[in-house]
């Protein structure tokens, strides 16, 4: 059994590697020694506050040194840490709070009124009882939330470590996903999980101090575990992008070759996009010398994004595919991929593999293990998987069982909800959902909880949530909307509505109005028999005005190709038109290519309109400022071209 604690191994690992940077971000590195003593400081305040054991502190906190030193300290102080999102509407964060009661909610001075602001929305007896705000060199204060709560300001908390409050089998973390109900669930992590997992990985890859593990995931996913703490384990260093290159393909990959990452986790999407990339733009070859191990999990990996890696990168990156819920923590089966014979598969997707030790996996349908080749319901069982959902006695009931096939005594396994079936080699294939729950880019969304908030709008009278390919082969969420008689709900108004409610990933892209809901024989919706996305301009508050110039009339044709419909008005929303962060980022690609400059995709995101972002890219470019007067020329001379073959295109039409 696996009885230390992932903070009591970096504890020991801070000792013996004090002045080894631990953490390397944008804003700034940390050593191993100095993140000990800032977690230290945190753990102390917590325990001065007597939140009471195993209370809740949430971190409003992105990525970052803080965040990780927040994390840490909340540990150290025998409490459970819940990350949440920043970007969290205030509906949405009070259904949270509702259910996690968090004692304390560390933030920063950066975020602490956009925190206030959403706790002044929500019902003031869910605020917690405290902030702890840090500042930029994680001193922090502390604040009261509540006027009968008890605080002794000036202490000066010191930054040995405390003294070990935790068990093993004490509640670790908190991660909230989507629920069926309408409302999040909370899946409560116990550190012997947690540890179990991380000296797994750390075992199974022989990995070692010189490790450069990089932090792609958010930190509300609990995948970022593996990001922080395999590196904190072993001596290695965790290595944070700034939000634009974790977003940009060709800003990720020049990153990732010259951090000298040797570790990544990374979802298949985003691997797939990291690939296309280097077809596109790249000789094939040896793209990332240092990296050992590209460990992919959260969707299905095809075998195609394999063969396609190994042909334009090369071999020397082993590639593994890890599956597992949140439920039984992080990843429970695992899969290497290896070189042999990855050509010789045209299509399908890689195997989910043989479980980790300690877990069994078992194949089931209606109470029989499932023959090889038969597929069934894929369960797990471990003594390492989570408490389940947290205060929620009657979704654990459902969802971790008696294990049907053993009779005499109690053992308790986890339906996952996902149907597979074994392979001849031992190996355990993915074939789909017993339900509609859709994973896009890692993240678990249930349908149900989309479409709960959708029919509260009051030109809805029926909606249904589904993920559909963009024209790039990227998953996206689209609703399907059933008006009220007489009206035409436009996408703004229930886009609107739903952001207000719903976290930015579980916000639909595309908003479709149908007369009416395809239905089975048993009167279920028919989500297979919803027509395509029609390659029209939706529905829209905003009136369609026509591009006058010739940078309006580019954008907009690129903008239609991009988001694959007919026209684009100048005044029109590129999300609202059905874009999302990955096709901003293609939108982006193809504006640099044909206007020879780099547009960065945050001013992508700063002038969604068509008319702001002419407005910008043909007034005085920031990005020249830190060039030569030969760069200057030299960009002046390719605009000059670029803007005369967009003229040429307008008179020849």
């Amino acid at each position: 059994m696996d009885n230390i604690t992932v903070y009591r191994i970096f504890e020991d690992v801070a000792d013996k590697f004090s002045e080894k940077i631990a953490v390397t971000a944008a804003s700034g590195d940390i050593s191993y020694a100095e993140l000990n003593r800032k977690a230290n400081r945190i753990a102390h305040a917590l325990q001065r506050l007597d939140l009471g054991h195993q209370s809740i502190a949430g971190i409003y906190l992105q990525a970052s040194v803080g965040y990780i030193a927040a994390m840490i300290g909340i540990m150290k102080s025998g409490n459970v840490f819940m990350p949440v999102n920043i970007q969290t509407p205030a509906t949405r964060l009070d259904s949270i709070l509702e259910k996690t009661r968090p004692s304390v909610i560390i933030t920063d001075k950066h975020l602490k009124n956009d925190l206030l602001e959403k706790l002044k929305q929500i019902n003031e007896s869910l605020n917690p009882v405290y902030l702890l705000i840090l500042d930029d060199s994680l001193g922090f204060d502390i604040e009261r939330c509540r006027k009968d709560a008890r605080l002794i300001q000036g202490i000066d908390y010191p930054d040995i470590n405390p003294p070990d409050l935790v068990a093993v089998e004490d509640g670790c973390y908190i991660i909230t996903t989507s629920g069926s109900t309408g409302e999040p669930k909370a899946i409560l992590g116990v550190h012997k999980g947690l540890t179990h997992f991380i000296r797994w990985e750390v075992n199974e890859f022989n990995l070692n101090d010189q490790e450069k593990v990089s932090l792609l995931s958010p930190v509300t996913f609990d995948v970022s575990l593996r990001d922080i703490f395999v590196p904190l384990s072993i001596g290695g260093t965790i290595c944070i992008p700034d939000e634009e290159t974790r977003t940009n393909p060709r800003k990720l990959a020049k990153w990732l070759r010259e951090s000298r990452i040797t570790v990544m986790h990374i979802i298949p999407t985003l691997f797939r996009l990291i690939t296309q990339e280097f077809e596109s733009h790249h000789p094939p070859g040896n793209a990332f010398p240092d990296m050992k191990y590209a460990l992919l999990a959260g969707e299905v990996f095809y075998w195609d994004d394999a063969a396609r890696w190994k042909k334009s990168i090369g071999n020397t990156v082993e590639l593994v595919n890890l599956y597992g819920p949140s439920e039984t923590t992080l990843a429970k089966l695992f899969y290497r991929v290896g070189n042999q014979g990855i050509d010789s598969y045209e299509s399908g997707s890689v195997p989910l593999g043989r479980p980790i030790p300690d877990t069994e996996v078992m194949i089931i349908n209606n109470a029989e293990e499932c023959p090889v080749g038969t597929m069934g319901e894929i369960h797990i069982k471990t003594d390492f998987r989570t408490r389940g959902y947290y205060n929620a006695p009657e979704m654990n009931r459902l969802a971790f069982v008696q294990n049907p096939l053993v009779t005499d005594r109690e053992d308790v396994v986890y339906k996952t909800g996902d149907l597979g079936e074994f392979l001849p080699d031992g190996n355990v294939k993915f074939i789909g959902r017993v339900d509609n729950q859709i994973k896009l880019h890692g993240v678990r969304i249930e349908p149900t909880e989309i479409e709960s908030v959708l029919n509260q709008h009051d030109q809805v009278r029926q909606s249904a949530v589904t993920a559909i390919d963009d024209r790039f082969g990227n998953k996206q969420l689209a609703a399907y909307i059933v008006p009220r008689p007489g009206e035409k709900p436009a996408v703004e108004s229930l886009r609107r509505f739903v952001e207000k409610r719903m976290p930015d990933y579980a916000v639909p892209a595309v908003y479709i109005n149908i007369e009416i809901m395809p239905l089975t024989h048993n009167g279920k919706i028919d989500r297979a028999a919803l027509p395509a996305p029609p390659r029209i301009r939706p529905e829209m508050e905003e009136r369609y005005i026509a591009p006058s110039t010739d940078m309006e009339q580019t954008l907009c044709r690129i903008w239609s190709q991009v988001l694959n419909i007919d026209r684009v008005g100048i005044h029109d929303n590129f999300f609202y038109l059905g874009g999302t962060s990955l096709l901003i980022v293609r939108a982006s690609e193809i504006i640099s290519k044909e206007l020879a400059i780099d547009l960065p995709v945050t001013k992508m995101f700063e002038y969604p309109k068509i008319k702001s972002l002419a407005e910008y890219l043909t007034g005085p470019k920031q990005a020249d400022h830190s060039s030569s007067h030969e760069d200057i020329r030299q960009r002046a001379q390719r605009r000059k071209a670029s803007l005369s073959r967009m003229k040429q295109t307008r008179l020849n039409k």
